[in-house]
């Protein structure tokens, strides 16, 4: 985490301190067998990047309170279940540096487990009392869903366009961190403006996010990074710095791109594919494109609430900077 961020973090530790102790409380369980899995994905959340989100945005406001930290837990338990889930999708084992639910308990136990976060999280959110809440919400859980299925039918798809690439990343990734962020402007009583611009900067950090992830998934360390890598080619999904590749416009590029992603699938050739990324520049084209998503957000927010907003230029930073 960088400085900056990290002094963000340090201004709102006692809220954030209150999240976890929602989070706590809403994954109790008085079973022991089920209690353990729940603890082991309660701490696959690593930065804890919605939840600052949503506190944030409030802080930025001038104004946060408990209703705050409940929507910040909603949508951090929501992520949680997501990544249990996508963990059976992968087939990852790794995640936080330790074991997933699915490698160490098998896939059977980790989808309940996931079904049994969302549950949990849409309980809580009914608490909040909030009916904008709850609709965007669970409106974000189901698009979340359509996102991955979306995935899933394009798996192996060599020719999978950008525009496409855009509506997977849009439902898995950046619709949380739009409604969190819109809606942490919501609660705070901000304008329908406002509201809005927190919400297109969301989603846009939510795209930059997926981005990032996508360029570690090749260049990135486990250890560092705390979770499986190389999953993106082995298991072929396309990303943005794949697809700039294959766009970049020499047929022997297309034909490593639909050897890569043929049925049978190829270590050599991938393991070809990860080194031209990095040597021809497309993993730095991607992170450009990036950036260029945050500043997009940054912009839209400065024009609706009229000064510098440093918390989300920070926040932005972070998620550009992160492990490249």
């Amino acid at each position: 985490m960088n400085a900056a961020l990290a002094k963000l973090y340090q201004s709102i530790a006692p809220r954030l301190a209150a999240v976890e102790q929602e989070i706590a409380e809403t994954l109790a369980c008085p079973q022991p067998e089920i209690a353990s899995l729940l603890e082991v994905s309660g701490r696959y959340g690593g930065k804890r990047m919605r939840p600052a989100l949503v506190l944030l945005v409030a802080s930025e406001l001038g104004c946060v309170d408990a209703r705050h930290e409940r929507l910040a837990a909603v949508t951090e338990l929501i992520h949680l279940a997501t990544l249990v889930h996508d963990d059976v999708i992968d087939e990852a084992d790794m995640r936080r540096n330790v074991s997933t639910v699915n490698a160490a308990h098998g896939n059977y136990e980790a989808v309940l487990l996931g079904d049994i976060i969302f549950a949990r999280a849409i309980h809580l959110l009914a608490k909040l009392g909030d009916r904008r809440s709850l609709l965007v919400l669970t409106r974000a859980v189901s698009t979340l869903c359509e996102g991955e299925i979306l995935q899933n039918r394009h798996r192996r798809d060599p020719d999978l366009s950008e525009a496409t690439y855009y509506s997977v990343i849009g439902g898995k990734t950046a619709e949380l961190y739009a409604a969190g962020a819109g809606l942490a402007a919501h609660v705070a009583g901000a304008n329908e403006g406002v509201v809005e611009a927190f919400s297109l900067f969301g989603e846009k950090l939510g795209l930059a996010f997926q981005i990032i992830d996508d360029c570690l998934d090749v260049t990135g360390d486990e250890r560092e990074v705390g979770k499986s890598l190389g999953t993106d080619l082995r298991n072929g999904k396309m990303t943005l710095p794949v697809i700039l590749f294959r766009e970049s416009g020499a047929a022997a590029e297309r034909a490593l791109v639909r050897k890569v992603f043929s049925d049978a699938v190829d270590p050599a050739a991938a393991g070809s594919l990860r080194e031209l990324l990095v040597e021809k520049g497309f993993i730095r084209a991607a992170a450009r494109v990036a950036a260029a998503h945050v500043e997009e957000g940054l912009e839209a927010l400065r024009r609706a609430v009229g000064r510098p907003l440093p918390a989300m230029e920070a926040i932005g930073q972070y998620v550009l900077e992160r492990s490249l």
